[in-house]
């Protein structure tokens, strides 16, 4: 069996913003309240609600925070032979990380 894609998820809670590079991936997805995406080198702002996907570009930066009352499920789907080198780098990023006050930002490189 060939693996296709691996998946890296994470919950994100109202009033956190995290800032996030993408080396390589193919799809964020959504489940929960909707999160507002910015991304780099583009002038529109992204809302995706609850199954929405967004196809992910290489080498691009996304800063995520949650739009509603409610926490969401952060989904990226990343390209096969990178799912495992990635999911442990968030990992350690994760243990590693702060917890942010209301509103603070926090920001991780996956790749």
């Amino acid at each position: 069996m060939k693996e296709i894609f691996s998946t890296v998820a994470f919950e994100l809670s109202p009033g956190e913003r995290i800032a996030i590079s993408v080396r390589r991936g193919e799809a964020l997805r959504v489940s929960g309240e909707r999160v507002w995406v910015t991304r780099s080198n583009d002038a529109v702002d992204y809302f995706l609600h609850d199954g929405d996907a967004l196809s992910l570009r290489a080498d691009e930066t996304l800063w995520l925070s949650v739009d509603g009352l409610g926490t969401s499920r952060v989904t990226f789907a990343l390209a096969a032979g990178t799912g495992h080198r990635l999911a442990t780098v968030f990992r350690r990023w994760w243990d590693k990380a702060p917890i942010p006050a209301a509103g603070g930002k926090l920001g991780m490189r996956i790749g």
